[in-house]
């Protein structure tokens, strides 16, 4: 009975309440990308980094092939989210989850935390008649894949640590390894409490309980203190949610789960997706006219999985100011870019192709996707 009541409550549109909210991440991850861009142009001389990037011109071939691989990630992204839909039989079709599962980009890109994407992915679901359960699982487990092949890439790029460590040590750049300890740290613990809050009804019951004695506290709910106030509202408004996700997701997730095969194929692709999407920077290397053999393709890629997971914690909108750092640092460190120029060329290059172009193709797919829906929609009104 309680899961009937769980899979037949839709999710109140989202959009509604959010096209101020839209449009003010949007504002707000602009001036953050001119800030971040002013900042790493001043890093160096712009003429000279004008110079690094003017020998695309006779190495286009690199970047084409980078592009490429962005391309190929952006295709294989939503696949795991397809199969996981697939096992579990829900009534959205495969292209549409397909559609789905590549908005995720956008809404992530343009949200603090990477928080966005879950919410209008549940609501663009439902709009194909999927449960909130379901759609809860499949979008939870696909996020758990993904957490399983990033941790893994990030295990081993450990293996090159005395290649990593060398390099910092030879741009004096030692701290950034405390900053990669907390990334690491945050990443395994975020992995293991998805898990968690997906399969153990104990830890959704604790956080609950912890959750309401917030809510409840005093210093929230005193009308001279409007912000705290308002604060302690928002929490008390928000536990009823929290407990529906939770349920939902349990719900759903062992049902997913269950499905070994689906698994596994979801785990494969998302390991060549990841594995294209790491490799990308050392074909802009060889595109701005650095000398860098294949032989080299490994150590760029883990040491590209390295930078990211060093800065997942950044609170921006896609990890906007702590990721440019961090990729330029570690990759200049590995390769041992003496010309700190082409370093910052290569990090504005690779930021552009694999965050700003992914972005805008995420968001027209899904324009198509509410197109397709709304249309299909209308036409279900006029049949009923």
């Amino acid at each position: 009975m309680e899961e009937k009541q769980i899979n037949n409550n839709i999710p109140e549109n989202p959009k509604k309440k959010s096209h101020k909210k839209l449009i003010s991440n949007l504002i707000f991850l602009t001036l953050l990308t001119v800030l971040v861009v002013i900042l790493l142009l001043s890093m160096g001389e712009i003429n000279k980094i004008g110079e690094s990037l003017s020998h695309i011109g006779q190495n286009y071939i690199w970047l084409i092939a980078a592009i490429g691989l962005v391309l190929a990630y952006f295709i294989l992204w939503p696949f795991s989210q397809c199969i996981y839909g697939k096992a579990l039989k829900i009534k959205a079709s495969f292209g549409e989850s397909f559609l789905i599962g590549s908005s995720e980009h956008f809404y992530n890109g343009i949200t603090p935390f990477a928080a966005g994407g879950q919410p209008f992915q549940i609501y663009s679901y439902t709009k194909r008649k999927v449960t909130t359960a379901q759609a809860t699982g499949v979008i939870l487990a696909s996020f758990v894949t993904f957490m399983m092949v990033t941790n893994a890439f990030a295990i081993v790029s450990l293996f090159f640590w005395q290649d990593i460590w060398n390099g910092l040590t030879t741009l004096n750049m030692q701290w950034v390894i405390w900053v990669a300890l907390v990334g690491f740290i945050i990443n395994f613990s975020v992995l293991l409490f998805m898990i968690a809050l997906g399969t153990n009804k104990h830890i959704r019951n604790v956080l609950v309980k912890l959750l309401t004695k917030l809510a409840n506290w005093k210093i929230f709910h005193n009308e001279k203190h409007k912000l705290l106030n308002r604060f302690g509202n928002f929490l008390v408004n928000q536990i009823p949610n929290f407990e529906l996700y939770c349920s939902n997701a349990q719900v759903a997730f062992k049902q997913v789960w269950s499905h070994k095969l689906a698994t596994v194929l979801a785990i494969i692709i998302k390991i060549i997706c990841m594995g294209c999407y790491y490799a990308i920077p050392f074909f802009l290397l060889k595109a701005v006219g650095i000398d860098i053999g294949f032989d080299k393709i490994p150590l760029v890629l883990f040491a590209t999985s390295f930078a990211i997971t060093s800065v997942v914690w950044m609170p921006t909108p896609g990890g906007t100011g702590g990721i440019e750092f961090a990729f330029q640092f570690v990759i200049a460190a590995v390769i041992g870019m003496s010309v700190k120029e082409d370093a910052t060329a290569v990090c504005l290059l690779w930021r552009l192709v694999t965050f700003y172009l992914v972005i805008i193709i995420s968001f027209i797919l899904n324009a198509v996707f509410e197109a397709i829906a709304s249309k299909r929609m209308k036409k279900e009104e006029q049949n009923v």
